[in-house]
């Protein structure tokens, strides 16, 4: 595991330690509080664990702050059955110093002890983040970045991060089980792998069979995953032009038990042709991705929407039967596409479900501009209503990765990939949020997230 040399430098903490004593002890005499330690984050500078041991009591909650200002809360951290409890300190400012109290819960309650807790310098790379208009939207945001995924609030303020550089991309991603997945830690595992909030790796998610896509995994509250996967035939090109056998790389798609077990798996092999790409000139052609699946949305009727980029098509697929429901976008489009002044899109990226009967997706295109775009579609009437766009500048371009994400109020969030652009609009695809300094990085993926806490995250599902 990598860390920065500011982590090296480490976290400096001074943990107050006391033994067990009747002055902390409850109304039970079984109560007894016997000592914290306090370790430094194993990732960055701005996060501590704090192993606490206590007797008698259910849950321990720390309440920390820095001189002047209002003190924050953790959520509960339960004891096991060993009587420690480890709760995380997050979200700390760099070269700070913390005061810390150890809040232990029920039955009753009591302040057991105080600890201090100082933090290090952030590391060169982290960037310097400034938002440009009014955000009401609670939350921190996710970029990830070719250094590392880094966390901001709602000031642009760095709160989070993992030096983690990957050649090809970053993609971080939070999910509903309260875990962070990151692809491509270790060089050798092309593989996602699974972290707390601290950023520890608890676990790995791979294909079973088959090569791991980096482009999209979602975990879902129950600790299943839906993950993209490579599957790479040799085919004969010779009937269109081609060589009579070219590595040709179609996408399946699998769901995965939290133990990694196979459940489902979806071959795009076996419902799309070779034909199928914007291109049907295979001549000189040495391998091929044909399929490029990039994106896994969950529709509100149990169904799922795969995004093909080389296909420039968004695919519904019955979850129970793995039956095409429609094909939306490229050549095998069967929708009438209503209001879009572009016609249709190209190389999407970022396909969500905003509710019954609406998607949204970052149309990357083949030439400026990218748009962030909103459909309403019409199973029925094979219709496709574009309700808005947002294009951020007529120049602005990216022609890979971006992604989107849908809020609770209506408004949405895109990442214009390579232009680093972050924008978060409102419900009717007008600008109210933007980040600034990080233009011309690539932000692969930016996702809001409510907490930086897991058991909040989840519980805000």
């Amino acid at each position: 595991m990598r860390k920065s040399a500011a982590l090296a430098a480490g976290i400096a903490l001074v943990a107050g330690l006391a033994g067990a004593c009747s002055d902390n002890t409850g109304p039970d005499t079984s109560q007894q509080y016997l000592g914290s330690q306090v370790t430094p984050g194993p990732v960055n500078v701005l996060s501590a664990e704090i192993e606490i041991r206590a007797t008698g009591y259910d849950s321990v909650v720390l309440l920390y702050a820095r001189a002047g200002e209002d003190s924050r809360r953790t959520p509960a951290y339960a004891f096991g059955p060993d009587s420690m409890a480890h709760p995380a300190l997050l979200g700390l400012a760099a070269n700070s110093l913390y005061t810390v109290e150890v809040l232990l819960l029920g039955p009753g309650e009591s302040i057991a002890d105080t600890l201090e807790a100082s933090t290090g310098t952030l590391p060169d790379w982290v960037p310097s983040v400034t938002p440009v208009g009014t955000d009401t939207t609670p939350g921190y945001l996710i970029l990830s970045i070719p250094e590392g995924p880094v966390i901001v609030d709602n000031t642009g303020t760095v709160v989070w991060y993992r030096t983690d550089p990957d050649p090809t991309l970053v993609n971080f991603q939070a999910h509903p089980s309260g875990e962070y997945t990151v692809f491509g830690l270790n060089a050798e595992i092309r593989a996602y792998s699974i972290l707390d909030e601290l950023g520890r790796v608890t676990g790995q998610i791979e294909c079973v069979g088959f090569g791991t896509r980096p482009h999209e995994i979602r975990v879902l509250p129950d600790g299943a995953a839906l993950a993209l996967c490579d599957d790479t035939r040799v085919e004969d090109l010779s009937p269109y032009g081609g060589s009579d056998s070219v590595p040709v790389t179609w996408t399946v798609v699998q769901r995965l038990s939290s133990d990694g077990t196979l459940e489902w798996e979806w071959f795009t092999a076996d419902h799309f042709e070779l034909t199928d790409g914007p291109s049907n000139n295979f001549e000189g052609v040495e391998a091929l991705n044909l399929t490029h699946g990039n994106s896994i949305a969950l529709d509100t009727d149990g169904n799922l929407l795969f995004s093909f980029r080389n296909l420039d098509e968004i695919t519904k697929v019955d979850a129970a039967s793995g039956a095409v429901i429609w094909r939306f976008g490229g050549t095998r489009n069967e929708f009438t596409i209503v209001g879009d002044p572009k016609g249709t899109f190209e190389r999407q990226h970022g396909t969500r479900v905003v509710g019954p009967g609406v998607i949204q997706l970052l149309d990357n295109s083949n030439e400026a501009p990218s748009r962030f775009l909103r459909y309403e579609i019409d199973e029925g009437a094979l219709t496709a209503t574009l309700l808005w766009e947002y294009i951020d500048g007529a120049g602005i371009h990216t022609p890979v990765g971006g992604s989107t994400q849908v809020y609770g109020d209506g408004g949405g969030l895109v990442s214009f990939g390579r232009e680093g652009r972050v924008v978060e609009v409102d419900d009717m695809g007008i600008k109210r949020w933007e980040l600034t300094g990080i233009d011309e990085a690539y932000v692969f993926r930016a996702q809001r997230i409510p907490s930086l806490y897991a058991a909040e995250r989840t519980a805000a599902q």
